[in-house]
C-alpha cells in the first residue's frame, strides 16, 4: 500500500511537471480586431490554468511572457469585462501575482460560460483561485486582506461579500 501511495505522488509529479513544462506563451500575437481575440481565448485558458500550477520563480522568463499575454488580451478583448476594483488592487498588494490569477480565472469562466456568464460566479471562481494561490505558495507575503477572504469563505460569507464589495457601484 505504501509503494502504490509512493508511485502516484511520483506519477502525479511527473504529470505536473511534464504540463508545466509543455506551456509556452503565445508569441507575434497581434489584436486589431475582434476575431483575434476569440482565437487566443483556448490560449488564455492554457494560461490561466498554468499560472495556477507553476509556483512563483519557477519559470520567470515564461510567467512574465504569459502575464504580459494576459495584461494585453485581458485590457483589450471586448467580450471580458474585468472591473479591477480597489479591493482587487488591495488583494494583491502584497503578492502582485495575486492580481494576474485573478484575472486569469476571471477571463477562463467568462471564456467558458459565454452563455451563461455569471459576474458573482465569475468573481468568487476568480477569488477562490486567489486564495488556493496564496495558500499553495510557501515564498507568498503575508497579506491580511487575503487572510480576511479566506474567514469569509469558510464561514460561508464569501458570496455575500462579493455580492456587497462587486455588485455596489
Amino acid at each position: 500500500m505504501k509503494n502504490l501511495f509512493m508511485i502516484v505522488i511520483v506519477a502525479f509529479t511527473f504529470t505536473v511537471n511534464a504540463s508545466a513544462q509543455s506551456y509556452e506563451a503565445p508569441k507575434d500575437y497581434h489584436f486589431n480586431n475582434h476575431e483575434d481575440y476569440t482565437k487566443y481565448e483556448g490560449e488564455i485558458v492554457k494560461t490561466a490554468d498554468w499560472l495556477m500550477k507553476t509556483p512563483w520563480g519557477a519559470e520567470p522568463a515564461k510567467t512574465e511572457a504569459a502575464t504580459q499575454f494576459l495584461l494585453v488580451w485581458a485590457q483589450g478583448t471586448p467580450d471580458v469585462v474585468i472591473e479591477l476594483k480597489q479591493v482587487i488592487m488591495d488583494l494583491s498588494d502584497a503578492n502582485p501575482q495575486l492580481g494576474f490569477i485573478y484575472m486569469a480565472q476571471f477571463s477562463k469562466y467568462a471564456i467558458q460560460h459565454k452563455a451563461d456568464f455569471d459576474k458573482t460566479k465569475a468573481n468568487m471562481v476568480a477569488l477562490r483561485a486567489v486564495i488556493a494561490k496564496y495558500n499553495m505558495e510557501p515564498t507568498h507575503k503575508r497579506d491580511g486582506d487575503i487572510e480576511r477572504l479566506i474567514e469569509l469563505d469558510k464561514n460561508n460569507k464569501l458570496e455575500s461579500w462579493v455580492g456587497q464589495t462587486f455588485e455596489s457601484n
